[in-house]
């Protein structure tokens, strides 16, 4: 059918999963977003919602879909001896969907509850709508979303036509599974019909992540006993150089309860109940890496723990023999994971996001080898060190001295609907 094709043999069970990827999810159209989570709701002009659900069951397949900011997924997966007729089942679903307004009332019901659960949720606050407005400033990812009146006002015979639409856009597949790809391959060619010439994929609005040009410090209110801190700042655009040491770097430095930051923050000085830093690495070539910290401390802590935490993101203490039980944890990590078949291509695909055709943990095994503390001590001096930090705090406005806050940096406070868009 001209539509590019994956395939992986499966070795271990008598189970396939047929994946219909596009490289195109909300951020480049919210709309199609929406009505990729509503199919699963929905029935086609053979049969009702609930008969779908039993003829999938007594052929014992699933199906689901999935939209992400950049990327839809529709997947079948289930017992290979269905396959065809699951195909067909599934085709004849994408083809012939009904629109149902009760159905898709519903999902804009859950829609809105989940909204107003997230800002309860101080997770949810603090790692979502803070870190993302820290990120990206006030046009973040998180705010790309309808609004209660657009999703109360669109029409569901718009949503269903996107939904008829969707094999109709460039788009892959990936099969794993047991049959021989060239019986998969016919398969497809029977059922899966797309146009002789498939539509370009829109284009993605795009989010530029902020650089971090000067000490920021944004606060949320929150009825809480203790404060938190989440710090950021950007340190540059994707280095596939830095990926041996940044791995030791995070083992010795910051994760975890054996690291330099969680013994000195919490065990040595008792400023905080929790702490971390890492040094991220991006999933895209165009996004950056991040300094990354967080604090979790008593109120009154709260100018003491972040001067502590200060103090390491700009010294970092060098410990021989903890250095070498890092070493041995990024190298111990590496040789005891094994990719499984089920893994191959999404490891393949999330590869191909950065620039890179193969496994990267064969090509910074022998670098992390080589590597002596001096090395890390130059990384850190590179990419950590004096850097300026946008701080994201949440507590309880009437415990946290604001003044404290107003020291770090250019102090404001925002409003979750600010953070949120709603």
């Amino acid at each position: 059918s001209g539509v590019p094709f994956y395939y992986v043999s499966n070795t271990t069970n008598e189970i396939f999963s047929l994946n219909y990827i596009l490289d195109m999810g909300s951020w480049s159209d919210k709309e199609m977003a929406l009505a990729v989570n509503y199919l699963e709701y929905l029935g086609t002009d053979k049969y009702s919602a609930n008969d779908l659900q039993t003829e999938l069951f007594k052929l014992g397949l699933s199906y689901s879909v999935y939209a992400a900011n950049d990327r839809v997924y529709v997947t079948l997966s289930g017992l290979e001896e269905s396959l065809e007729e699951g195909i067909k089942l599934f085709e004849h679903i994408l083809a012939n969907v009904k629109p149902n307004q009760d159905a898709y009332n519903n999902v804009v019901q859950d829609i809105l509850k989940g909204r107003t659960d997230t800002k309860l949720s101080k997770s949810d606050i603090l790692h979502g709508g803070m870190m993302n407005y820290g990120q990206y400033g006030e046009n973040s990812p998180i705010k790309n979303i309808l609004s209660e009146s657009e999703l109360k006002a669109l029409d569901v015979n718009k949503l269903v036509s996107k939904i008829k639409e969707l094999t109709a856009y460039e788009h892959y597949i990936y099969y794993y599974g047991r049959k021989d790809v060239e019986k998969v391959k016919t398969l497809l060619d029977k059922y899966h019909k797309t146009p002789k010439t498939l539509k370009p994929l829109l284009a993605a609005k795009e989010f530029p992540e902020l650089k971090s040009e000067k000490n920021k410090v944004y606060f949320v209110n929150y009825d809480m006993v203790q404060a938190e801190v989440l710090m950021l700042s950007n340190i540059g655009p994707y280095n596939k150089d830095l990926a041996a040491t940044s791995n030791v770097f995070n083992e010795y430095f910051g994760a975890g309860l054996s690291s330099i930051v969680f013994q000195e923050i919490r065990e040595s000085k008792a400023l905080a109940y929790s702490a971390y830093a890492v040094f991220t690495t991006p999933r895209k070539l165009n996004e950056a890496h991040f300094a990354r910290a967080y604090v979790g401390t008593q109120v009154d802590k709260l100018g003491d723990a972040k001067k502590a935490i200060m103090e390491l993101m700009n010294n970092m203490p060098e410990v021989e023999n903890q250095f070498q039980d890092s070493k041995m944890a990024a190298l111990k990590k590496i040789e005891t994971s094994r990719t499984k078949r089920s893994s191959l291509f999404w490891q393949y695909l999330a590869a191909k996001e950065l620039g890179r055709d193969y496994d990267i943990k064969k090509e910074i095994y022998p670098i992390i080898k080589k590597l002596a503390l001096k090395d890390l001590k130059a990384f850190f001096d590179a990419n950590i060190k004096d850097r300026k930090y946008t701080y994201l705090v949440i507590g309880n406005k009437k415990l946290v001295n604001i003044n404290v806050l107003k020291e770090m940096g250019d102090y404001q406070e925002l409003t979750l609907e600010e953070i949120f868009g709603y």
